[in-house]
């Protein structure tokens, strides 16, 4: 049972209670996890989990989920697009509140269940899902990727859900 919290920390009736609640937390999804094209991130450039330079392009220097959540190198954890899966990215779609603006609501309105992230900014979104290989393009406002690009991978979920078909977008 949760107790009414101050400030931003949930309180619990026992540590049974705060147990149950954190394995209940969504996971990133199973899809992304389970594939090798981690990597770890530093400034917006990728990063192997010893810190040297990684390539959006070479998988010697990826690795598991595993690995680059118990690296502490760099800013954080991305994800290699490619092997099917694709992300959009929406910039600058968030107000100070986390309130989405037009375009987003648009995007997910048409990606029900979809798994969405807020960017490291706190100001846009990662939608995640699937899609061919195939060029990178910006269309109306929506950027739309599916191989040679990494993307920072957050954990700040905005919207639980699972990896749906974003070929539309592309």
């Amino acid at each position: 049972m949760t107790l009414p919290a101050r400030g931003r920390t949930p309180r619990f009736c026992s540590g049974r209670c705060r147990a149950a609640a954190y394995r209940a937390r969504p996971q990133i999804p199973a899809d992304l996890t389970k594939r090798d094209r981690w990597v770890r991130h530093t400034r917006k450039r990728p990063i192997t989990v010893e810190g040297r330079p990684a390539s959006s392009t070479s998988s010697m220097t990826w690795t598991t989920y595993a690995e680059a959540k118990r690296s502490t190198v760099g800013d954080g954890i991305g994800f290699v697009l490619g092997d099917g899966i694709a992300c959009l990215d929406l910039d600058n779609c968030l107000d100070a509140k986390g309130r989405p603006n037009a375009l987003a609501r648009s995007v997910l309105a048409r990606l029900p269940g979809a798994y969405v992230e807020v960017s490291p900014s706190g100001r846009g979104l990662h939608v995640w899902g699937y899609a061919a290989e195939q060029p990178g393009r910006v269309r109306d406002g929506i950027e739309a990727y599916s191989v040679g690009r990494y993307v920072t991978v957050t954990g700040n979920v905005y919207q639980h859900g699972r990896l749906v078909d974003l070929s539309e977008f592309f």
